[in-house]
């Protein structure tokens, strides 16, 4: 009998209860920035306005990864934040959570999905069919790290 991958027990579902966007935003500081020496309220810095999709990963009741997008405007969409726990990495989460990101939110017409991915994280985005879109930004808090972003998007069809 092939043991099972800690994937495949992973649930990916909308963040809709208060303690589950709790539970995210402590995975995004935790996996983000955290490490890098920065407060605990960093997030709300990068808030935008508009509709946001938050979505996570389950397992065994534990929220193991997430992502959230804000909404640009009618077909363009961008994924803000994408956080998975050390353990879980590698293993197939962060692609099911674009995955059903990619699933809401497609449309009769063509659809673009943008982030500024971190230098750590673009070999990630390229294998999910995101493509650079030449632009590239430094964050001081992040430039002192090594860390720096560049734009990437992705046309669905």
């Amino acid at each position: 009998m092939k043991a099972k991958q800690k994937s495949d027990a992973v649930e990916i579902m909308d963040a809709v209860a208060d303690k589950q966007r709790d539970e995210l935003d402590l995975l995004l500081w935790s996996v983000l920035w955290q490490p890098l020496g920065l407060p605990r309220d960093i997030r709300q810095t990068f808030e935008l306005s508009g509709s946001e999709i938050d979505l996570i990963a389950v397992d065994d009741g534990s929220v193991v990864g997430g992502v959230v997008v804000s909404r640009i405007s009618a077909n363009k969409y961008e994924i803000r934040h994408i956080a998975v726990k050390a353990g879980y990495q590698g293993k197939s989460v962060g692609t099911r959570l674009v995955e059903e990101l990619i699933r809401q939110i497609r449309q009769d017409t063509s659809i673009s999905v943008q982030t500024w991915a971190r230098n750590t994280s673009a070999g990630f985005f390229t294998k999910s069919g995101f493509k650079p879109a030449g632009e590239r930004l430094e964050h001081p808090a992040f430039a002192a790290h090594g860390i720096n972003f560049q734009r990437m998007h992705l046309k669905v069809p």
